[in-house]
């Protein structure tokens, strides 16, 4: 791996911006906090090979697999760098998603069941150092990168219209149904999901640098796979494998209420509720439960319970459940035994997700799967998809969920919806008046009526 220090590109979005507009745009957008997620942003295009599996396929894992081997393939062992480098163990060789399963509506409704794309040199950013590299395979690939970041940074130009969702009382018929399934003990939590969508003309990164402003996080995503663009404003860690130490990490997020500037009685009163207690107590014994499906015996902890983590406009309760992995085990029997994450579908997870399947209308695409990288050491880095849009055929489409327990409430839970989906609800508003600001940025893209939703604004 070669690094080289730049010094000519000052932060990520600019490097993001100079490099919009060609194929295969990847930005891991990583804000700055203290943990290890966040300390560090890559931004790649132009990508050298890709790897996709197609919906239905029973290849996903296998290609995981195959990826991982590669990426530290003919590379000198993998050993913890100083404090002062940029350790391979963090640097993206493919960069990637795995959709979650499309269930009834069937593979022509889905993107791919997976796509990685390989890239042999990336801008990397440390914030803790305040430091740019360029990272790569060989001085050639850091050159032919270093080239394209001296084209000026575009000025993004989107025009989106009004934002559309699922009706709110098909939410509620699926929430009641759901809430019959747990009185007669099918389940004992479930994860439903509503969407979100609007029209969408012009650079999907103007919706990612919109989504960005209204909400930082640690593992911010845009990628784009040829055929639609995501953007993750993603605060939680589905996977974290090392894989010489073969260490495994899981931080499932359970529990959410808005920040209105009283954090410390925002806190006790998340901690102490006990609707939220019992949903996140569930997802702590189910990730246990998947950990302990590829973990050394007796090796399965959980250091942290119910952490209050706070972000731009929410706080969530966050708990960490770790293992040692077992040393026949690689990525594909990791990624299997867990996904898809616990948290975003309920315990049992296979009922869970059989429940999910027959009470939404749509299929969830890449929301609520997994977004992230195989690092260089073959490890993998990978985010849960919440807080996620898609740009696609004209489209912007973001999904938001809850959990549903026992003592959830309707009127509780199509709110709690509504605030998960004000990160894309405050970047369309944001988009909409930059574009009213810059009547020459092109032609007028009018709301257009889609046919499944009330209009929210």
């Amino acid at each position: 791996m070669l690094v080289r220090e730049l010094a000519d590109c000052p932060s990520a979005d600019d490097a993001a911006r100079r490099l919009a507009g060609r194929p295969g745009l990847a930005w891991l957008d990583g804000d700055g906090s203290p943990m290890l997620e966040g300390r560090y942003s890559f931004v790649g295009v132009e990508p050298i090979a890709r790897e996709v599996a197609a919906t239905g396929s029973a290849q996903p894992f296998a290609v995981l697999d195959a990826i991982s081997a590669e990426a530290c393939a003919g590379e000198e062992p993998c050993v913890p760098a100083a404090p002062q480098a940029l350790p391979e163990q963090v640097v993206p060789r493919w960069i990637g998603y795995l959709a979650y399963p499309p269930g009834r509506h069937g593979a022509e409704a889905a993107p791919p069941a997976l796509c990685f794309a390989r890239y042999d040199a990336l801008v990397a950013f440390d914030h803790e150092q305040g430091r740019a590299y360029l990272v790569g395979d060989d001085e050639a690939a850091c050159d032919r990168l270093q080239a394209k970041l001296r084209a000026p940074a575009l000025a993004l130009h989107a025009r989106i219209g009004a934002v559309l969702a699922d009706d709110p009382a098909q939410h509620a018929a699926a929430i009641e149904t759901a809430l019959q399934h747990l009185a007669r003990g099918d389940i004992y939590q479930v994860n439903l999901a509503r969407s979100f969508v609007a029209s969408y003309v012009g650079e999907p990164l103007a919706l990612a640098l919109a989504m960005r402003e209204q909400s930082p996080v640690p593992l911010g995503f845009f990628f784009d796979d040829g055929e639609r663009s995501l953007v993750a404003r993603t605060m939680e860690r589905f996977l974290r494998w090392q894989r010489p130490e073969r260490s495994l990490v899981t931080k499932p997020i359970k529990g959410t209420i808005a920040r209105t500037g009283r954090d410390a009685a925002e806190a006790q009163a998340l901690v102490s509720d006990p609707k939220e207690r019992a949903e996140h107590t569930m997802i702590i014994d189910l990730m246990r439960n998947d950990l302990g499906r590829v973990a050394v015996l007796g090796s399965v902890v959980v250091p942290e319970v119910m952490v209050v983590e706070r972000y731009a406009k929410l706080s969530h309760l966050v708990s960490t459940v770790r293992c040692v992995t077992r040393p026949t085990l690689g990525a594909a029997a990791v990624v299997e035994a867990t996904f898809p994450p616990g948290s975003v579908t309920g315990t049992p997870k296979v009922r869970a997700m059989q429940i999910i399947d027959a009470l939404e209308s749509l299929p969830r695409g890449v929301y609520t799967g997994a977004v992230g990288y195989v690092d260089r050491c073959g490890g993998l880095s990978l985010a849960v998809a919440i807080r996620t849009a898609t740009v696609e055929r004209g489209q912007a489409r973001y999904f938001a969920g809850g959990g549903i327990v026992e003592a959830s409430l309707v009127e509780r839970e199509l709110a709690e919806t509504e605030l998960k989906a004000r990160v894309f609800l405050d970047a369309a508003e944001s988009l909409r008046t930059q574009a009213a600001s810059a009547p020459s940025a092109g032609p007028r893209h009018d709301d257009v009526a889609l046919s499944h939703a009330p209009l929210l604004r």
